[in-house]
């Protein structure tokens, strides 16, 4: 029976599903061929194409009116060319509006891979994810809402309560996130905690994979990950929300915005706070960890942004921001069952993160723009260890307050043209300046400072009607300004080691008859090294090495995607990753070892995947990923924390004009982790369901209520971590 299960599961592997104007489009320029191609007295013909225009302009119109928008789709009722070209071009029209401002208004300066004056045509090879598919869901960390792209998966750092992605097999250090096109991971070590930021402001997500815009910046080696926050599109825009949960989870938000003439101003808040999570019923207690609730779970967020924009014109625009976030978070101790795994008692007080930051776009001509990002970042933490599950001494030599201090200022800039003929011409520059300080309360403090730059140049060109190819090339470089070494109770400076990487790349998209697109790409990628790479003792484990280089890695896809018929788009893509000069551990003796360039390893995986709109009413959608990851190196050596099989199926039911329900199935499968003890396991397969539903009360207020984990499944990513069992949600919301 369970053979069969994951053979049926299997052969419905599905894709996520970016925004549905993108499929409209696809599907309009199909029935454009045909009535190109029809005789204009073919009366089944033309009968066929009135048919499945107004089948579309239902889904349209459904989609329209589920998201409160009074617009009124055309219908195509006389069977004449003329009528049905016009019906086309105003279809075309409003697909285009739809995919250019996003369901709830995007904030289009924050987007990096699409060029300023076509933002109806999406980027070549970026996903995009608006705000109604993890708004549906219920997913309210950023997480639970990328791993909904195929080829992104969890990745959880137990030790530290913290979570990320990996996106085919590269983990947050190689996949650096944005929000609004400004950097916001850790300068310290290049991780960011994504538990931590919410979604209630995100209109839409861009998740590149593999062949990443050098606009970017350095360190895109697996992707990118740019979070693209909310902007008003009418005189005035409210979006207000609470809910409840599971472990006591108490959440809200207010997103509010106001457009005049020349002058625009968005404002926003959400909070989160929760008690902790329940564990499955099936999870078996150990000394650290009862049946019931999660020990130590707590977290405590709070979001606040403010922005005014300011557009003279079409054109232009200038805009500032300022946002806040701070929270707090207990560490669960490990679960598990291995000896020799030393369990720590550890809570974070703060996790506290503000930023402002200054975009601008600036017209010169008809086919020129300057677009610049001016920001500031600023981070602190503190890290307190306890000496056992009282959290209230701190006696033993192993119980320390440890305060993180950093702050990041730089800017990118931006120039593109498309004076030339079949060119869009774009370079860039980037300029990071990071600054850490440590050091544990009573103890010297110690500071490091690196400066980035980056170039890059990208050009797309039209080869013929149906051939694009885009090249790009960039240069980055890493200076070390300042790295501080304790000796003998003072500080002393490390070797300043300076840092250099190429990185070209190359794509070649073309469209196969009328609905099909082939692309292949190759894009050689870096990650420079972190100062946590370089400069850690790791608790006395590790000893420094300041001379440690880049990671490379190249990068090839080929993907081939095609409408099938007027409601089924099918996209399947390969792809492989060539990784060296990666950071691996070189034990120098038992127990002590050094960050060295040593690494080598293979990446090869692909996504298969449909999505469908079965009827007007229904819609099917998900995503199946293969990845095998090899340590060519050290052939011995397993590569960790990534399943070989994982897939996300739901299925939508628009049961009356006001009743929205949905159903959803994740697997994963193949799995490995090592713990701190130094074994090695493989996680079980599992699988998990939800359920929900939206119910829309009177003039923009819907209710929401689901399940996560329906089946009460007990599993986890990283031994003695198990994740939340059974869950389940209620929310209300205001629209206006």
């Amino acid at each position: 029976m369970r053979t069969l299960f994951l053979l049926l599961l299997l052969s419905v592997c599905l894709c996520a599903q970016p925004k549905p104007a993108q499929d409209w489009l696809q599907t309009l320029d199909a029935l454009e061929s045909r009535l190109t191609a029809a005789p204009a007295t073919e009366h089944h013909t033309l009968s066929s194409l009135r048919s499945d225009l107004s089948s579309l302009a239902d889904q349209i119109q459904l989609w329209l009116r589920n998201h409160q928008s009074g617009l009124i789709v055309p219908k195509a009722d006389v069977e004449d060319v003329t009528t049905l070209r016009e019906t086309l071009r105003q279809l075309r029209s409003i697909a285009e509006g739809i995919q250019r401002e996003g369901t709830d208004g995007v904030f289009r300066l924050g987007r990096i891979e699409v060029d300023v004056y076509d933002d109806a045509n999406p980027s070549l090879t970026t996903v995009r994810m608006d705000e109604k598919e993890y708004r549906d869901r219920n997913l309210r960390v950023l997480p639970d809402a990328l791993q909904m792209t195929p080829g992104v998966t969890i990745q959880r750092i137990g030790p530290r309560n913290e979570r990320g992605v990996f996106i085919r097999g590269f983990d947050v250090r190689q996949v650096p996130l944005y929000i609004d096109g400004i950097p916001v991971y850790v300068p310290y070590d290049g991780y960011v905690d994504m538990d931590r930021f919410l979604t209630y402001d995100v209109s839409e997500m861009q998740i590149s994979k593999g062949f990443t815009s050098p606009l970017y910046g350095p360190n895109a080696i697996g992707g990118a990950v740019n979070l693209i926050t909310k902007a008003p599109d009418k005189p005035l825009m409210l979006d207000l929300g609470t809910g409840y949960g599971s472990g006591e989870q108490v959440h809200g938000f207010a997103n509010m915005g106001s457009r005049w003439k020349k002058f625009w101003l968005q404002g926003g808040f959400a909070w989160l706070s929760s008690n902790g999570f329940p564990l499955s019923g099936n999870f078996q207690p150990v000394a650290t960890q009862p049946k019931g609730d999660r020990a130590n779970a707590y977290q405590t967020d709070y979001k606040t942004r403010l922005r005014l924009g300011y557009t003279p014109n079409d054109r232009d625009q200038y805009t500032f921001t300022y946002s806040n976030q701070q929270g707090e978070k207990g560490n669960p101790p490990y679960a598990g069952t291995a000896p020799g795994v030393r369990v720590r008692y550890w809570q974070w007080p703060s996790w506290d993160k503000e930023s402002f930051y200054f975009i601008g776009n600036k017209s010169l001509g008809e086919t020129t723009y300057l677009r610049g990002r001016l920001f500031y970042d600023k981070f602190n933490n503190m890290l307190r260890a306890f000496d056992n599950a009282t959290y209230t001494t701190q006696t033993l030599p192993s119980s320390f307050n440890s305060p993180y201090d950093d702050d990041t200022y730089g800017t990118s800039m931006e120039v593109g043209t498309r004076a030339l003929r079949k060119h869009s011409l774009k370079s860039s520059f980037y300029f990071k300046d990071d600054t850490h300080r440590e050091g544990n309360i009573g103890s010297p403090m110690t500071s490091f400072r690196d400066q980035s730059f980056s170039f890059g140049f990208e050009d797309t060109i039209s080869l013929t009607s149906k051939t694009t190819a885009v090249v790009g090339l960039s240069f980055d470089r890493m200076q070390v300004l300042n790295a501080e070494n304790i000796g003998s109770g003072v500080n002393v400076p490390f070797i300043k080691t300076d840092v250099n990487a190429w990185n070209p790349q190359v794509g070649i998209f073309r469209s196969i008859g009328q609905s099909g697109k082939v692309r292949f790409t190759f894009a050689r990628k870096t990650r420079l090294p972190t100062m946590k790479d370089r400069y850690s003792y790791r608790f006395g484990q590790a000893v420094p090495n300041p001379k440690l280089k880049e990671e490379r890695s190249n990068n090839w896809e080929v993907g081939y995607s095609h409408l099938l018929g007027l409601r089924t788009f099918a996209e399947v893509s390969l792809f492989r990753s060539d990784v060296s000069n990666s950071t691996q551990r070189f034990y120098l003796e038992p127990n002590l070892f050094q960050f060295r360039n040593i690494g080598e390893a293979r990446y090869l995986g692909g996504e298969i995947g449909l999505r469908s709109s079965l009827t007007t009413r229904l819609q099917w959608m998900g995503n199946y990923t293969y990845l095998s990851r090899k340590n060519t190196f050290d052939p011995s050596l397993i590569m960790l924390d990534t399943p070989r099989h994982s897939t996300y199926t739901s299925l939508t039911w628009l049961a009356t004009d006001r009743v929205n329900l949905l159903a959803d199935l994740r697997y994963e499968g193949g799995r490995h982790f090592q713990n701190e003890a130094g074994r090695y396991g493989r996680g079980s397969n599992f699988a998990t369901v939800g359920i929900g539903g939206s119910v829309k009360l009177y003039r923009g207020t819907d209710i929401q209520a689901g399940v996560h984990n329906l089946l009460d499944r007990n599993y986890l990513l990283v031994d003695g971590f198990p994740e939340a069992g059974r869950t389940s949600f209620v929310n209300l919301r205001y629209r206006f």
